[in-house]
């Protein structure tokens, strides 16, 4: 049985990030490579790889943007040429453990490294030897500000002391300020200051002379918000943050104001929607208690906090400009985005006892949403009045929500709830096999869906026939009448267990953990085309307000827009068959004007060997056949003649036109030279593929003209002999 929001808690440091002095790159570790990011659009611009393919555990980019240093598990340290992605040295780390950070001297001439064996060691780049070695942090160094020709503090490690400032967390990142006033970050002096990011999840800043924190950010709610990493690109004025849910996040160097936000590794995505009325955006819930929201054009990305622990499920209403979210914190939340594509919590709500697993928004307006949870009751919740309105600002928070019924509806736990397009009725699954149906808004019980042999994932409704939908861990999806609840129709096509499904009007989408999702015709009962992108279980689907796009969600961590192309394909293939009928008729009459040459080279562009056979036997019917025949073949281009070689392998292996086939094969042997024909694409396949044919085809003819020479002995044998003239008359 499949299972949802199983947080994997993050190794050491899996990601490091930095930014360029310009702040136009942005440098990223993923497991063994280092991946080169434009800020600007977040396209990778080139990814650079070791050969030995161990994981990167730290690397460093040079203040004037020129070196770039990794290092390895295997504890070597490269040197890059990044912009070339060419290594220009290789050497031993000399560390007893993995490096853990690394920091270039503002000349980049001097690069220290900081090991999880509590040492630090300075290397000169220039002259490639080692320079210094120190100890004396118990604990893992993790950051090291080198100066001029000394390593100055700060170090930091997880002994939660940043050289000799106790910072009263474990700091994973230190970044020596400029020493200019910031006043807006407390800096009021010149003096020394840096900055720290830790467990505590907030950026703070420390006056080195007196140890006193100056300024903090206030922290974010809900878990994850741990900072793993920061730099600083002095040039553009940038600050780069990483949280242990693997989000970066942008700011303005000298306020900590946030200017642009990526969305990381998202481990298991478990659920994903389009949002808007245009749908320009999507939210994608991960294993983490954050939500993501993605402009589709830009793939600028926002990020929500607010649950307190892991996000399961999602929902929009039918406008587009509300959603809603629950999450293992028993709690349920409401968002709304504006035209500007910025999103904020508008309302949330707690009364389950255990994690809600399933929600869903009424269909006709933006009045009540219903919540499904493990503890095997279902919750409807009405919306206030003015909660729907875009114009309308929440003054004081999130508005607090208050169920209106409740309904214990399984004996196990509820895995989706579904709410009929006429919001009257109001469909359950659970881990009990069963599918329910209940009146709204009393959670009266209508019927009983029984014939699954394992437990539901996905119920529901189809937006045009009084017809149900379920998937299931059995592996099928079935459609069930409302008005008697017998099955309809039974899909089987999955290996594994069912977790999502889309019911249209005509068609119905299911996907697995099996990483499929299928596309089933209800009417014909034909699964006419299977989409295999995902590697994992397919946890999200959604399709758009015009059906025309999909998103799927898998645990891979991938997230896939899809685009139906239906119409354009039937559109183009429409157009081939026009096309193909013009070119026919083509065709006919260039072998009526006796135009071979030209017929020959239209009939192998169609790539239809039996339409090049027709154009080769209506030549060789012609009373001056082997001299056209061959005079046509050599004026072929070389890439048409190695598809007539193509096509003779197809024609050798049939009696009847192994004649055309050896005709053609004899002329390219014959005046083709043999480095010539050796060049020809896939010519060693072809002649491996002529070659047992063509010796039966001869040894077919060699019994053949046996039979011939011993019959024409026989007619000798039996031939009278000569009678003697008659005399001649007297």
């Amino acid at each position: 049985m499949a299972s949802r929001g199983c947080k994997v808690s993050p190794g050491l440091r899996p990601f490091c990030h930095q930014l360029d002095q310009t702040g136009q790159h942005l440098f990223c570790v993923c497991g063994t490579r280092v991946n080169i990011l434009d800020v600007a659009s977040g396209a990778v611009l080139r990814s650079l790889e070791q050969e030995d393919q161990e994981d990167i555990t730290a690397f460093d980019l040079s203040p004037d943007d020129e070196v770039l240093v990794t290092a390895t598990r295997a504890l070597l340290l490269a040197q890059w040429a990044w912009r070339e992605g060419s290594i220009v040295r290789l050497w031993k780390a000399i560390h007893t453990a993995p490096v853990a950070a690394m920091a270039f001297d503002p000349t980049s001439t001097l690069l220290a490294t900081g090991g999880c064996d509590g040492a630090v060691r300075v290397w000169d780049v220039v002259r490639h030897y080692g320079t210094h070695h120190f100890r004396g942090s118990p604990g893992v160094v993790h950051q090291g500000g080198p100066a001029h020709q000394r390593l100055f503090p700060p170090s930091s490690g997880r002994d939660k002391i940043c050289t000799t400032v106790p910072v009263f967390e474990s700091v994973e990142a230190a970044v020596l300020l400029p020493e200019e006033p910031a006043p807006e970050l407390g800096v009021k002096s010149t003096g020394l200051h840096f900055l720290t990011a830790g467990d505590q999840g907030i950026l703070r800043v420390w006056e080195a002379a007196s140890g006193q924190c100056v300024h903090a950010q206030p922290r974010l709610p809900g878990p994850g918000q741990e900072l793993t990493h920061c730099a600083l690109a002095r040039a553009a004025g940038l600050l780069l943050s990483v949280t242990a849910d693997h989000n970066l996040l942008l700011y303005e160097a000298r306020s900590l104001q946030l200017q642009k936000q990526f969305a990381g590794y998202s481990e298991e995505v478990l659920d994903v929607r389009f949002l808007g009325p245009e749908n320009s955006h999507v939210v994608v819930a991960s294993n983490s208690p954050c939500l993501k929201v993605f402009e589709l054009q830009t793939s600028a990305c926002q990020i929500l906090h607010g649950h307190t622990d892991i996000v399961l499920a999602l929902d929009v209403f039918r406008k587009g400009w509300l959603f809603a979210s629950c999450a293992k914190d028993q709690s349920i939340r409401i968002w709304r985005i504006n035209k500007a594509g910025l999103v904020a919590c508008v309302a949330q709500g707690s009364g389950h006892t255990h994690s809600v697993g399933t929600i869903c928004c009424s269909r006709l307006k933006e009045s009540f949403l219903v919540t499904g949870s493990q503890d095997c009751t279902v919750k409807l919740w009405p919306l206030p009045e003015a909660l729907p309105s875009r114009s309308t600002a929440p003054d004081s928070g999130p508005v607090l929500l208050q169920a209106q019924a409740t309904q214990r509806c399984h004996d196990k736990d509820i895995n989706s709830v579904a709410i009929a397009p006429n919001d009257k009725l109001l469909a359950t699954g659970s881990q009990d096999r069963t599918a329910k149906l209940w009146a709204l808004p009393q959670c009266q019980l209508l019927g009983i869906f029984s014939g699954h042999r394992r437990g539901l994932w996905c119920v529901q409704f189809s937006p045009m026939d009084q017809v149900l939908a379920t998937a299931s861990a059995d592996g099928t999806v079935k459609l069930w009448a409302l008005q008697d609840f017998s099955c309809l129709k039974t899909f089987e096509g999955h290996d594994a267990s069912v977790l999502r499904v889309v019911s249209g009007a005509s068609r119905c989408r299911p996907s697995g953990s099996d990483g499929l999702v299928k596309l089933w015709t209800i009417k014909s009962n034909e699964c006419v085309r299977t989409l295999d992108a995902h590697e994992d279980k397919v946890w999200g689907l959604h399709c758009s307000r015009l059906d025309d796009r999909a998103l799927t969600a898998a645990s891979d961590s991938r997230v896939i827009l899809w685009k139906d192309v239906t119409e354009e394909e039937q559109a183009e293939e429409e157009a081939r068959r026009e096309e193909e009928v013009v070119r026919q008729q083509e065709l006919d009459n260039l072998l009526h004007e006796k135009r071979y040459l030209r017929a020959l080279g239209l009939a192998i562009s169609l790539d239809r060997p039996h339409t090049v056979l027709t154009v080769i036997q209506a030549i060789r019917r012609d009373p001056e056949s082997c001299e056209k025949l061959e005079a046509t073949v050599l004026q072929l281009r070389r890439d048409q003649k190695e598809a007539l070689l193509r096509f003779c392998v197809t024609w050798n292996t049939n009696s009847r036109h192994c004649h055309e086939a050896q005709a053609v094969l004899g002329m390219l042997l014959r005046h083709e030279a043999p480095e010539e024909l050796l060049a020809y694409d896939g010519v060693r396949a072809s002649l491996e593929a002529l070659l047992p044919y063509t010796e039966r085809h001869f040894q077919r003819l060699s019994r053949t003209l046996q039979a011939a020479a011993f019959l024409d002995f026989l007619w000798h044998s039996m031939k009278l002999p000569t009678l003697p003239a008659a005399p001649p008359a007297l």
